[in-house]
């Protein structure tokens, strides 16, 4: 792709600058599992020819811009559109089919498109073309149905369009976003799961409750959000819960309806999915995965986590013990403890033990050091309980005393910093 010799004729070659941008997208690829190795050898060697396209492609719009040779976009939309998906096919650089050669054009060639179309940014550039039509074109062409899965580059492209569309402009948009990701959320590899997860958090965060809420795809997303966390792999747990809570914050309003901190809320739900899971797992990663969510959710349950304690405090007893879900248990009993205190604590005294067992293990632990991380968010915890609990003052000089903990000297330590 080189630069015409002059203006007139680069005005008469732009069905050409466009054909040639069309054969740098990234080709149909078989998504059958028996074929992958073919599929991931057709996807790195493209990389030469979408950088030479790349490249080309910035050569002709560097001469443009020399010329003055400003565009409209109702005049040039098909270019535009065209640039679009090519540049979006590469604005990761640790893509199959990309590098960072081929990210660095393709940010020059929106650089220079912006230049041409006399905008800021890429964001200004959206907001001065119907955008539907864009989308459209991409889902008409590689998007529809199951052929996503042919289109891995054109699903990223999606992506980074969408990353760039903001509240309100992409509002008007929901009817289209939103079919891409759902599919990809049903799909069974994680890793379209996580892309449909990112561009559902985009989406939550810049749509108001009101549209979510008249399109009806805050019930669409709550149903298959929820379902998910029940049927998904314990890694996926973390990502979904945190899609779900986004979800919920913007839909719930609680500080605006002035609900009873005791209601019944859809964050209730989350946990009355979560913790049969979390109940019945035995193993390390998982119970890592769970416990990492644990935090979030009381925060967000608030209040109305108290209704939750008979449940909640054997777990914490039990993944406490746990070295890699010891940190965030600690936080998760933090968080239940500022979140209940004005409520009379009845189960202050089985807080402080378990508390008080954990940081006498980091003193017991054979052969390893104690993790002064830990021992630092324990302390902190029960300095928390005794403020919103003073009676837990007399219990812990006790334990000061005991015979059993006078050879623990970093127990002993900690218990006297309190």
């Amino acid at each position: 792709m080189s630069p015409p010799n002059d203006v007139n004729n680069c005005s008469s070659s732009m069905d050409q600058i466009i054909k040639d941008i069309h054969s740098g997208y990234v080709p149909e690829v078989p998504f059958d599992e028996n074929k992958w190795d073919v599929r991931d050898k057709k996807l790195s060697d493209h990389t030469k020819i979408a950088q030479s396209i790349l490249n080309g492609l910035n050569d002709q719009l560097t001469f443009l811009i020399n010329n003055k040779s400003y565009l409209t976009v109702s005049k040039h939309e098909p270019l535009l559109s065209s640039c679009l998906y090519l540049c979006g096919e590469h604005w990761q650089s640790d893509l199959m089919w990309s590098n960072a050669e081929c990210r660095l054009l393709a940010n020059l060639c929106l650089k220079q498109l912006c230049g041409l179309i006399k905008v800021t940014n890429i964001e200004e550039l959206f907001t001065s073309m119907d955008m539907s039509k864009v989308f459209i074109g991409l889902y008409s062409s590689k998007l529809d149905k199951d052929d996503w899965k042919k289109y891995p580059a054109a699903v990223q492209c999606f992506m980074w369009m969408l990353k760039c569309l903001k509240m309100p402009h992409l509002n008007s948009l929901l009817y289209i976003l939103m079919p891409l990701p759902l599919k990809m959320f049903d799909d069974y590899r994680d890793s379209n799961i996580i892309i449909a997860l990112n561009a559902f958090e985009h989406i939550i965060e810049n749509t108001p409750s009101a549209e979510l809420s008249m399109s009806g795809h805050d019930k669409i997303l709550m149903n298959s959000l929820e379902s998910k966390i029940r049927g998904s792999e314990y890694q996926l747990v973390p990502p979904i819960i945190k899609c779900l809570l986004s979800l919920i914050s913007k839909m719930q309003l609680k500080h605006v309806t002035g609900k009873n901190d005791l209601e019944w809320t859809k964050f209730d739900d989350v946990l009355y999915i979560l913790i049969p899971r979390m109940e019945l797992e035995s193993k390390n990663e998982p119970i890592k995965e769970f416990a990492s969510v644990l935090p979030f959710i009381l925060k967000s349950v608030g209040f109305s986590s108290i209704r939750w304690s008979q449940r909640l405090i054997p777990l914490f007893a039990d993944y406490i013990m746990y070295k890699h879900s010891k940190l965030v248990t600690i936080q998760a009993i933090k968080v239940f403890i500022l979140q209940t205190w004005p409520r009379k604590a009845t189960h202050w005294k089985t807080l402080l033990t378990i508390l008080v067992k954990a940081l006498y293990d980091e003193d017991n632990l054979n052969s390893l050091p104690p993790n002064d991380e830990n021992i630092t968010a324990i302390v902190d915890c029960i300095r928390t309980l005794v403020a919103a609990v003073p009676e837990a003052t007399i219990s812990l000089n006790k334990l000061k005393n005991e015979n059993e903990f006078q050879t623990k000297l970093i127990l002993i330590e900690a218990l006297n910093s309190i």
